[in-house]
Formats: structure tokens, sequence, C-alpha cells
């Protein structure tokens, strides 16, 4: 949805998305945190800070704008908000020329990306998806048929940044489906016990400075 504001004689366009798959992961991780913020009390607020995030208008523009506008703009809201999310896992994306190959054999993870995932999750998902996407998603070093091959693992703010300035929710909501189920299965006493050692066994290696 297109949104014209006339203000001091001048035109400015915003732009409203259709659907959730359209939404960036920066926006995305805001409406989030306003969709759950108990502190929020009105839905006329709540309304009027999704509108400002999905907008970009500010909040001194949307104030001024005329309540049927509001009114407008919070259907279009409603409707936004009832789309479904791409739930199918994407094996590759592509962002500014490079191609990032999503984990080709979850089974063959490593303990060093299991546990840096747990660690993401733990501190929060939403904050942290675009570095939990970055231990799944790698570029690619070689294509053999249907079939590639990624960079081994290591941790990398710049990759980090990437998925954080390029991924979409189209982009990552298959990845958490599919995470989800497979983390539910994954989750037993056994791997949970074989990382928490892997932990310890890290820290004791860093106090002893080795």
């Amino acid at each position: 949805m297109k949104i014209t504001l006339v203000k001091d004689g001048r035109e400015a366009i915003h732009r409203m998305p259709k659907h959730w798959n359209d939404l960036s992961l920066k926006k995305y991780i805001r409406v989030m945190k306003v969709l759950r913020d108990k502190n929020i009390t009105t839905d006329l607020e709540k309304v009027a800070k999704m509108i400002r995030i999905l907008t970009d208008i500010n909040e001194e523009d949307i104030l001024r704008l005329p309540a049927h506008n509001v009114h407008v703009l919070g259907g279009y809201l409603a409707r936004f908000l009832a789309t479904e999310p791409n739930d199918e896992l994407n094996h590759v994306l592509k962002f500014n020329g490079v191609k990032y190959g999503f984990h080709p054999k979850l089974s063959d993870i490593s303990f060093g990306e299991w546990v840096d995932i747990d660690n993401y999750i733990k501190e929060g998902v939403e904050d942290n998806l675009h570095k939990i996407m970055a231990v799944l998603y790698r570029p690619i070093k070689e294509i053999t048929g249907d079939k590639y091959q990624i960079e081994e693992y290591t941790p990398s703010k710049e990759r980090d940044q990437v998925m954080l300035d390029n991924l979409k929710v189209g982009d990552f909501h298959g990845v958490s489906v599919f995470f989800s189920s497979l983390g539910l299965e994954l989750s037993t006493a056994s791997v949970k016990s074989s990382i928490q050692e892997l932990k310890q066994e890290r820290k004791r290696r860093q106090e002893e400075g080795t």
C-alpha cells in the first residue's frame, strides 16, 4: 500500500507491506515487541506504533493524520497481520551477489554450531535470529548438480550483519518452523548434556589459558 503525505508543500511517499513475507527482519523484531508489550494498554496506541514501524511515518505526522485516515490504515494493518508467512524452507538465499546455502546435513552439525545456536536461543530468539541464520546459512563454495557444499563454520560478525540487513520474514520463517520441529526432536537429555559438557570444557580451557 502506498501512502502519500503532504507536509510543508512537499509530498512524501510511504509504503506499508501487504504481506508478512515482505517485512524486513529489523522491522519484524520491532513489530513483535510492540505486539507483546504489556505496557501498551490501548489498541489505538498499539495501532499507531505499528503503523509507525511499518510505514516509517514519524509519530508527529501520525498524530496529525485525520481520524478517518488512521481508521483506513488500521484496516490495512489488520489485513497485513492476517496474512500467513511462508512456511517453506528456502535452501538457498542470495544477498549482494553471494549465495548462502542452508546447512545440507543437520545431522552432522558440529557441537560448536549447536553451542552457538543454543546460546542465541537462550539470549532471545528474536534479537538473535540473524545470528542463528548466519550459523545455518553459509556461503556456498561448490555446487554439483542439485547438491552444494557450504563453508566450514566459524562465527562471523560480517555474516551476522548481512543477515540482519537483508533477511525478510519470507526468508526465515520457514527455517523457524523447520528448526523448531527439529529442535524438539534433538533436544534429548543426551544432546543437552553433551552441549553442557562442551561449554564447561571451553570455560575450563579459557580459565587455564589454553
